[in-house]
């Protein structure tokens, strides 16, 4: 037996999050509440980081892994407007907005990547598509204090496979062959997908009226509620939409949508609110021999399936607040759920972590102020 291959190894986690969308902040600079805003949890998540560098995990190797939509840069209006014309310059403004408007989450995760054996990664999601620009990314570095492991769309190491998952959604992927359009324009500018121009043209504008429109879940619930109780408001929202689908998807008279209407049409039909990802995680972990464990973000939905002994899917769900309109779960809830990944104590040639869902409950407080 191979005496090194039993020695003790210093402790080792990594910490797997997603979907936070921090915008702008929760307060606008002259005070009124910022209702484009989705993260309110900065707190929360300064005593999250707090706990995993103090105590047992000081002398440990803690990584936190970003999966993807931790910023929501397709809705900051950085010079006043929502436009789907992303350039490189914007997303650095964008960024240095983000970091100004949440000053507690970043001295939180400074803090954090000082402290020796921590570490921050970051997986590029469908919100945060700028990220795959180097301007934003210098700018995150420079909020963090220290050097960021990049993906670009996943992450893998020790058998776990990390994505946020939009590349599986037809509307949503990222043409990561061509991510920026540069023809006849002074600066390149992102090849947003149909999904993304939706979300930074149509959704903010939707979100100033209703802003709980894009956290309602089972969301056909939603529209026959909206039929009954918000009909005018709908049938408004509505024809704005189709607006919007005929200038992109069918006439293509706005926004660089290169897609016939047969392939139109077929794309269409793949539209979901909230997809599942249990085939598409399975067939990742049965094709892939270097791949036990595969997480997933973007969903916004705590999940975990086995596909069979040793392979297992994850998904660590969202910092945002949902609310459910099926009656075994209904209301507003919010949980600040992670994947826990924890290495074996025994130095091994061929390590085996394992990986938990965990809620984060905080430290308990008196008071704390409400968004109604």
């Amino acid at each position: 037996m191979n005496p090194q291959a039993e020695a003790p190894r210093r402790p080792c986690y990594r910490l797997v999050v997603s979907d936070f969308h921090l915008g702008k902040g929760r307060y606008l600079p002259d005070g009124t509440q910022n209702i484009l805003e989705d993260f309110i949890y900065d707190r929360e998540f300064s005593e999250f980081l707090a706990y995993y560098r103090t105590g047992e995990f000081a002398d440990a190797d803690v990584e936190l892994v970003f999966n993807g939509d931790i910023l929501n840069l397709l809705q900051i209006d950085t010079w006043g407007v929502h436009t789907h014309m992303v350039t490189e310059r914007a997303m650095v403004q964008a960024v240095k907005r983000i970091v100004a408007g949440h000053p507690e989450f970043f001295q939180a995760l400074r803090r954090f990547a000082a402290t020796p054996g921590h570490t921050v990664s970051y997986v590029v999601g469908n919100h945060d598509m700028g990220m795959l620009w180097l301007g934003p990314r210098k700018v995150f570095e420079s909020a963090v204090g220290a050097p960021v492991i990049w993906n670009d769309v996943f992450y893998l190491k020790d058998g776990i496979y990390i994505e946020h998952g939009q590349q599986y959604e037809v509307f949503s992927a990222t043409d990561m062959q061509k991510p920026f359009i540069t023809r006849g324009l002074p600066e390149p500018v992102l090849n947003l997908p149909w999904a993304s121009l939706f979300v930074a043209i149509v959704l903010p504008w939707v979100k100033q009226q209703r802003p709980h429109v894009d956290k309602v879940r089972p969301f056909h619930y939603f529209i026959r509620w909206v039929a009954i109780n918000d009909l005018w408001w709908g049938v408004k929202i509505g024809l704005y939409i189709l607006k919007f689908m005929f200038d992109t998807v069918l006439f293509q008279r706005r926004y660089q949508i290169q897609k016939n209407v047969k392939q139109t049409m077929s794309m269409l039909k793949q539209i979901t609110i909230y997809p599942n990802f249990d085939k598409i995680a399975f067939r990742i972990l049965e094709e892939r021999d270097d791949v036990n464990v595969v997480i997933f973000g973007h969903t916004h939905l705590l999940r975990y399936r086995r596909w069979r002994e040793g392979k297992e899917y994850f998904n660590e769900g969202t910092w945002n607040d949902n609310t459910n309109l099926e009656l075994d779960d209904y209301g507003k809830s919010i949980r600040l759920t992670y994947a826990f990944i924890e290495y074996p104590a025994v130095q091994a040639s061929a390590p085996r972590p394992t990986v938990r869902l965990k809620q984060w409950f905080g430290v308990s407080r008196p008071e704390a102020d409400m968004i109604i």
